[in-house]
């Protein structure tokens, strides 16, 4: 991996790994807490505390790890009693005799501030960042299959309490007790750690909660609605996300139900056939849209909501659950070995939502489809 410095000394970003993408991709040190790093035209330079040190000496993928307290005394050698994070910064950066850095889009004003003050040069690189990072090599890609893997182990158990509940007034029961989206996602949540695997805002939505696609859901399951159930985990090792979407009816199924699910899937088979190098994403996503229209399924805000089919066909996926590239309306190129999910979804208020998602990596004449996980609206 390399980047383009330009007329700039150095890379430097200041943040936490665990958080940021972008810096853990560089260093390959995954750390809760901010530490420094430095990428000059010679080498990867990375600060931390002594906590980390060790650590860091021996993950991480840099050429030299410094230590935070060897950089305070510096600090206080010129006068700084109490030296600050930043003054830290500063001492380091003379010692390398660095004056005019790039940083990420997202670098702290404060700091940023401090160093302009300080007489340093700052210039905003291009964003993203790391463009190549959407291009995953095989070891990415099986990161990712790992993910994705621990995704259908979570979707299998999710399957699994609805085949077990019963039907009583209409509302799902299991083991006793009303089914509710939270019960779900408990169940899901640890099938997950048990493949070392951690999922956040893991959706169980029944019925019109499902309309709202990021709605987490929440309270009883009823007999006869659509729940969609999108789960979306990080490795806890690798850093890789997977990410898979199923929509279940438990009970019995209405016919406008089955068709808006039938049409959904159509339209995923057709998209999914289209992914490849070279594709055009805009179009993908247009050609799913014109293939709702043409069924009588429309978009747009109807009784104070939006209705129909109104977010993108897929995004691209790997250390973050959304990066490029995107399939829709401001589609990208896609091009080989980068990994997208297809996920095309209608939501219709007093009906309920479908969605049904796949995580692919785009080759050169298609895509491979790391997701295994059948597509059944009926649960028995």
């Amino acid at each position: 991996m390399s980047f383009e410095l330009g007329e700039n000394d150095a890379l430097l970003i200041v943040g936490a790994s665990e958080h940021l993408a972008d810096l853990y991709y560089a260093t390959r040190f995954r750390a809760p807490d901010a530490f420094v790093f430095l990428w000059t035209a010679e080498e990867k330079i990375l600060l931390t505390s002594n906590l980390e040190l060790d650590r860091a000496r021996e993950q991480a993928a840099v050429d030299r790890v410094l230590s935070h307290t060897h950089y305070e005394d510096k600090a206080r050698a010129t006068g700084c009693r109490q030296p600050s994070t930043n003054d830290v910064l500063q001492a380091l950066l003379a010692d390398l005799n660095l004056s005019k850095l790039l940083v990420p889009s997202d670098f702290p004003l404060g700091t940023a501030d401090f160093l302009r003050t300080a007489g340093l040069s700052l210039q905003v690189a291009a964003n993203p960042l790391f463009p190549q990072r959407q291009i995953k090599n095989e070891e990415e890609v099986k990161a990712i299959h790992g993910a994705q893997r621990a995704a259908e182990a979570g979707m299998a158990a999710a399957r699994a309490m609805l085949e077990e509940a019963n039907i009583e007034n209409g509302m799902l029961m299991h083991d006793g007790v009303t089914l509710s989206s939270e019960r779900v996602r408990r169940a899901i949540h640890l099938a997950l750690m048990e493949l070392d695997c951690t999922a956040q805002h893991t959706i169980v939505a029944g019925g019109e909660q499902g309309c709202d696609p990021h709605q987490e859901g929440h309270g009883p399951l009823r007999a006869g609605e659509p729940i969609i159930i999108d789960i979306f985990p990080q490795d806890d090792h690798s850093g890789y996300f997977g990410d898979i979407t199923r929509t279940f009816v438990k009970g019995p199924v209405s016919d406008e139900v089955r068709s808006l699910y039938e049409t959904v899937l159509q339209a995923q088979e057709t998209a999914l056939e289209q992914i490849k190098a070279g594709a055009d994403g805009c179009a993908i996503h247009a050609e799913v849209l014109d293939s709702f229209s043409a069924k009588g399924y429309e978009t747009g805000e109807k009784d104070g909501y939006m209705q129909g089919y109104f977010h993108g066909t897929g995004h691209g996926l790997g250390l973050e659950i959304h990066e490029g590239p995107r399939i829709s309306l401001r589609g990208d190129t896609l091009h080989e070995g980068q990994v997208v999910t297809v996920e095309p979804g209608l939501y219709y208020r007093g009906l309920g939502g479908v969605r049904i998602e796949d995580t692919v990596v785009v080759r050169a004449d298609g895509c491979e489809n790391l997701t295994t996980f059948p597509k059944e609206l009926e649960v028995s």
